[in-house]
């Protein structure tokens, strides 16, 4: 899949290679103010600034490989030398100066003050998003200086208007088609990059956001410039003549296309109705690249190379996803989808698929369930994989043993039947808000009983991050938000067991409204709490904020710590940064305010010169 994408955007950047010989009227348009000498130069430039443009994007692309590259390196390293004990682990709890510096004041943290995932919200149902890092302000920044200096340079400001407006209006309609490539790019879930470059989805579904909003505005100034050129020159009654031409009302049709998906790509209208938005979004996308398509070869403009590769890569991401959902869904019965009521307004859907599932820690699935509607893909993190309790098949005793013996035949066939279920399950905890999730918490009360339904799965998807290198590694998630940080709590103490990862120290810290929440991943978590060498490297801290006094409040054990209220976030890890046990890894999976809070005791700790790694795993998309 990745070297179809190289070799797609390589194709589309030599397409885009400036030619003396184009006569192209596109990049275009004739101008009777300018002579062809003047039009082919400007036609060469626009083909110029977008393959420049595109080849900037590819470096900063080759820059962050090479950073992450580096990264990985130092992390394969520091996991094979921490194996060797306390001493290894202990140096490796410190960091470079420089390094500390560029992770706390540019990576990690926020654009201004301690403010990035609590988002802003004016009421319940008006929500306008979280904020970006400084890291992404900054690139969004030079994508949009990059945008704004390539579609106005070289331009004759000081001429009559009607010789500008030509030369702007093929400018910016030649750069919105080229910022085409990386939005049909980032818009991907399953984008190579986001495992080449360690980038989240939350991370590129940002991007795609950004760069389509430039990509709109351009789009925009591009008919501006035709229609006002239009007007001054030969009048409102020539616009409405050239209105029946299939260039100009197709290039029309596609900025009116843009617009609205523009208008709708809020957070604001993305919350109210999730499935509205994204089924509206993909009608919209089709019909805009119908429309572009129709606009740029009714004059044959060389701009329908990069479009073309544009809906290559589009049309490759909706196919591979077709057969992901096709191959995960169809088969041996398909898959089916177990409902069962929880506690505090959640439910758990264990999934049952026909093949094998090949699950890592923090990746995520869509789901469809079309008995509640068929247009209803949702993303969700998986909790867990496999039985809830791998040996609870072989707990009868002596007398299945016995059984089994006498006949080998029933014993291969449950031998199957287990590692089929280990194989082909995973569970999911889902909390209700609208839309999809509203409809299964009703259904699950409703029926008050686990139900089956067929279901439609497409994935895993995310980002296959591994915690193996860091000696401590300190968990935090609220609510739903445990779903994410389960799978590193097992596959670190089942590793610390075998010996093969460097941890030595796993604290999970899990912030929930009431105790009813503790139902929700109580047979996962007694799994895990019999786990070998769970003792020695685990320890669990539950943080209950809406206890009533005369609710109890015990704590099991002193692994398993409750306690009401919030946490103080920066005593724990400052504890654990004391302890001096390697490299620290933190990841958060939480609201925006735990999760801001811990960012900024993240970057704290780095300014104290702590060996300190931070991952925020967003909370909704």
């Amino acid at each position: 899949m990745f070297a179809f994408y190289l070799a797609t955007l390589a194709s589309i950047v030599m397409a885009a290679q400036p030619s003396a010989t184009s006569n192209s009227t596109s990049s275009g348009g004739s101008s009777q103010y300018q002579n062809n000498a003047t039009q082919q130069y400007l036609n060469m430039l626009n083909k110029s600034l977008g393959h420049n443009y595109l080849w900037s994007l590819l470096a900063v692309v080759a820059l962050l490989l090479a950073w992450v590259t580096v990264a990985r390196i130092n992390a394969h390293l520091r996991h094979l030398a921490s194996m060797g004990g306390d001493g290894s682990l202990r140096y490796y709890s410190t960091t470079s100066p420089v390094m500390s510096l560029v992770k706390s004041n540019i990576v990690y943290a926020p654009i201004l003050f301690y403010r990035r995932a609590r988002e802003l919200k004016f009421s319940r149902h008006v929500n306008f998003g979280s904020i970006p890092s400084r890291f992404q302000a900054i690139f969004l920044f030079l994508v949009i200086a990059a945008n704004v200096f390539a579609c106005t340079w070289n331009i004759p400001w000081s001429d009559a208007q009607l010789e500008v407006l030509p030369i702007l209006r093929n400018r910016t309609g030649t750069l919105s088609v080229v910022n085409l490539i990386p939005i049909m790019v980032m818009a991907s879930v399953k984008n190579p990059l986001i495992w080449l470059l360690d980038i989240s989805y939350d991370t590129f579904n940002l991007m795609h956001r950004w760069f389509g909003r430039v990509a709109v505005l351009q789009a925009i100034v591009h008919t501006l410039c035709w229609l006002i050129g239009k007007v001054q020159s030969k009048g409102w009654g020539a616009v409405k003549i050239s209105m029946q031409s299939p260039f100009i009302y197709s290039g029309l049709i596609a900025t009116i296309g843009f617009t609205v998906m523009l208008l709708q790509s809020p957070k604001v209208f993305r919350s109210l109705s999730y499935e509205f938005f994204l089924h509206f979004h993909f009608v919209l996308a089709l019909m805009v690249m119908v429309f572009l398509w129709r606009h740029l070869q009714l004059n044959s403009l060389p701009q329908k190379n990069l479009l073309l590769g544009a809906i290559i890569i589009w049309g490759a991401s909706r196919g591979f996803r077709l057969a992901t959902l096709l191959y995960r869904s169809l088969g041996r019965g398909g898959s089916t989808a177990t409902v069962e009521p929880l506690p505090a307004g959640a439910v758990k859907i264990t999934i049952t698929t026909p093949r094998p599932w090949t699950y890592r820690p923090g990746q995520s699935l869509y789901l469809t369930l079309p008995a509640l509607g068929l247009w209803t893909a949702h993303p969700f993190s998986v909790a867990w994989s496999g039985l809830e309790t791998e040996d609870h098949l072989t707990r009868s005793g002596s007398v299945r043993s016995e059984y089994n013996e006498k006949n080998p035949i029933v014993r291969a066939r449950l031998a199957e039947a287990e590692e089929f279920s280990r194989d082909h399950t995973v569970s999911l905890i889902v909390k209700k808000h609208t839309g999809l999730t509203q409809k299964l918490w009703h259904h699950a009360r409703n029926t008050d009983s686990a139900v089956s339904l067929g279901a439609l799965i497409e994935g895993p998807y995310g980002n296959e991050r591994s915690m193996a290198s860091y000696g401590t590694v300190i968990l935090f998630a609220s609510g739903v938000g445990i779903t994410h940080q389960l799978g590193y709590v097992r596959d670190l103490v089942h590793g610390y067991s075998q010996g093969t990862v460097a941890t030595r120290r796993i604290t999970l810290v899990w912030v929930i409204p009431s105790t009813e929440c503790l139902d929700w991943i109580s047979s996962w978590m007694h799994e895990i709490l019999g786990m070998e060498g769970r003792r020695e490297v685990l320890t669990i801290l539950l943080y209950v904020t809406r206890a009533g006094l005369s609710q109890s409040i015990r704590s099991p054990s002193d692994m398993v710590r409750m306690s009401r209220g919030r946490p103080n976030v920066e005593e724990l890890i400052g504890l654990e940064a004391a302890r001096k046990v390697g490299c620290i890894g933190v990841s958060v999976c939480a609201g925006g305010g735990l999760a801001d809070e811990v960012r900024r005791v993240s970057r704290v700790m780095l300014d104290r010169g702590i060996n300190l790694d931070f991952f925020e795993e967003g909370f909704g998309w």
